[in-house]
């Protein structure tokens, strides 16, 4: 009897215990429940507060950051918002409104920016623009100049860096392709030398290790360019609108208006047609060769694995066609351009979380691409102007602390985030 009594008080106090852990985990779950429209609510006011209360507009953006980073749940909207208030309260520190620019914004071309690619380096980015530019960038300073590597009289479609950042492939409209000879880029006296290839095409890329290049010409013949050697591949009667080199295995891989994917190796080896009739304007492959990311003239994203054959996902979110797309160094995230002015980054990892909406163009966005290390956007806009923008929003945050000398006060503290939390000071780390 004395047994069954203990056997009774000890799973009593089993259940008692376990009772008060769900309620601990429920009340935990409520606090960041509360946490998390807390500082949805404190990133959109910072949105909505006018420009010209810059320092009040920023610090409820950072004290929104301060709670996020400190929350522990999944932050699988919240993210969005927090970049986006982040970014907009940066925008109007140190902004210039008699030019309309901000800190993130960069002008050299003349008309629309139609390529933006990196160099081998994290510091050097070039562009191509339809006023016949291509220029070099150099991230070293805010507002910088630009070197012009080539102008000339050509609407520039695109432009392409070879493996070894010594070439630079420009894709013209109606004068066929450029080759620009790169090695001298550290003095900027010297002018590139110009190789010029007259017949016209469709798209060009070059091939992975070597200075030659694939082009689909005017007349669809697909090609294998080099230094006074040309290959005929094969032959496409179908309207081409992007390429890309699959480097793991030379495949030349070839979007078009038509909705499918051309996968080249001597000959044409096989077709990927995809569901609904819609161009494939662009193309990305991942750097472990296994995904390939198509956008399309609908607005989404396909997915594709290489390995399997097969579709992975749709993106979707847009409002307008797609334009580029990028991975960044370790296949994680994903970009997508859009004409609906802005660019996307997914967590193609999970796909539950929201993309950051980098949405500050004032056209089109034409071009966009991740740095080598994935710390950073650029894009490219038919607004001509290009935008820098850092994928951590640690870093927007940090420069809220560096550019206003101030925190929250106690009552703007009660005004965004209320009594229920005691004060503290919005950036803690401040050397006074």
């Amino acid at each position: 009897m004395n047994k069954l009594v203990l056997f009774l008080f000890l799973s009593s106090q089993a259940f008692i215990g376990t009772s008060q852990n769900k309620s601990l985990d429920l009340e935990s779950q409520i606090e960041i429940l509360k946490t998390t429209e807390l500082v949805q609510s404190m990133a959109q006011r910072s949105l909505l507060t006018p420009s010209y209360f810059p320092e009040k507009k920023a610090l409820v953006a950072r004290q929104a950051y301060n709670f996020w980073i400190e929350n522990p749940g999944d932050r699988l909207v919240s993210h969005l918002n927090v970049y986006q208030a982040l970014y907009y309260a940066n925008k109007y520190l140190g902004y210039d409104p008699v030019n309309k620019q901000s800190y993130n914004q960069a002008l050299g071309h003349d008309e629309s920016v139609m390529s933006v690619q990196y160099g081998t380096d994290n510091k050097t980015f070039y562009t191509a623009g339809s006023d016949g530019k291509v220029l070099r960038w150099r991230l070293e300073e805010e507002f910088n100049t630009p070197e012009v590597v080539y102008e000339g009289k050509y609407l520039v479609r695109s432009l392409d860096i070879s493996d070894d950042g010594n070439w630079i492939l420009v894709v013209t409209k109606d004068q066929g392709i450029i080759i620009l000879d790169n090695r001298s880029q550290e003095s900027s006296d010297e002018k590139p030398t110009v190789a010029k290839d007259t017949e016209l095409v469709q798209s060009g890329v070059f091939m992975a290790g070597e200075n030659k290049v694939a082009v689909v010409t005017k007349k669809g013949e697909l090609k294998i360019k080099g230094f006074g050697e040309e290959q005929v591949i094969g032959r496409t009667m179908d309207k081409v609108t992007s390429m890309e080199v699959n480097k793991s295995n030379e495949e030349i891989l070839v979007g078009t208006a038509h909705c499918n994917v051309q996968f080249w190796e001597d000959t044409l080896a096989r077709k990927l047609y995809i569901e609904e009739a819609f161009a494939v304007n662009t193309m990305a492959i991942s750097s472990d060769f296994k995904t390939l990311a198509l956008g399309r003239e609908k607005g989404d994203v396909v997915l594709y694995d290489l390995i399997k054959h097969q579709m992975i996902r749709i993106i979707s979110g847009h409002q307008s066609a797609i334009t580029d797309v990028d991975f960044n160094f370790d296949d994680t995230k994903l970009l997508s351009a859009s004409r609906d002015g802005s660019v996307r980054v997914w967590d193609i990892k999970d796909p539950r979380k929201l993309p950051l909406v980098l949405d500050d163009h004032d056209d089109w966005v034409m071009s966009a691409c991740f740095s080598p290390d994935g710390k950073r956007v650029i894009s490219g806009s038919r607004d001509n102007s290009i935008r820098f923008w850092p994928v951590d929003p640690k870093e927007l945050a940090d420069r809220v602390c560096e550019l206003v000398d101030r925190d929250l006060t106690e009552e703007e503290w009660i005004e965004f985030v209320g009594t229920g939390i005691p004060y503290t000071n919005t950036c803690p780390a401040r050397t006074n």
